[in-house]
């Protein structure tokens, strides 16, 4: 974790103006390209069409086009579906771990972190938290060991 000093200068090094400017810039140009390729995919779709009505019937060759983009339509909405799932599943397990972490904390110190940070403390009553965010004398210790070892 940086000081506060880095990350101020980090704050004054964005330029809003210049990010906002790409941002639209960078909109604009998703909006042409998804007009030329929605324009592309309805011609392919007519060529299509063309092609096999040339073999069946104009009914049976727009019917065959459809059914291949419901059914297309239909795996893009599974494969979402799946997608969330494993979203939601990621999210509960962070949630259940942090649950866990915070719990232990409150079980390891003698206030708890919202308590803490409520009396204008933050995280420093909390020995766990700090314990696992910053490494002690012992860390250092073995890795001199274990590099000393190596070299």
């Amino acid at each position: 974790m940086g000081t506060l000093g880095t990350v101020l200068s980090a704050l004054l090094a964005f330029d809003a103006a210049a990010a906002a400017s790409r941002y639209k810039r960078n909109a604009v140009l998703w909006a042409i390209i998804a007009v030329l390729l929605g324009s592309a995919y309805v011609f392919a779709l007519i060529a299509i069409a063309l092609l096999l009505s040339a073999r069946y019937s104009p009914v049976a060759a727009a019917l065959t086009v459809t059914a291949a983009l419901v059914v297309t339509a239909l795996v893009v909405i599974g494969v979402m579906a799946g997608l969330n799932a494993r979203d939601r599943r990621l999210a509960d397990e962070r949630r259940r771990r942090s649950a866990m972490r915070t719990r232990s904390c409150a079980r390891r110190s003698d206030k708890h972190p919202a308590q803490a940070a409520a009396a204008g403390r933050g995280d420093r009553d909390c020995r766990c938290r700090a314990a696992r965010t910053e490494p002690g004398p012992q860390t250092q210790r073995r890795s001199i060991v274990w590099n000393s070892a190596l070299g």
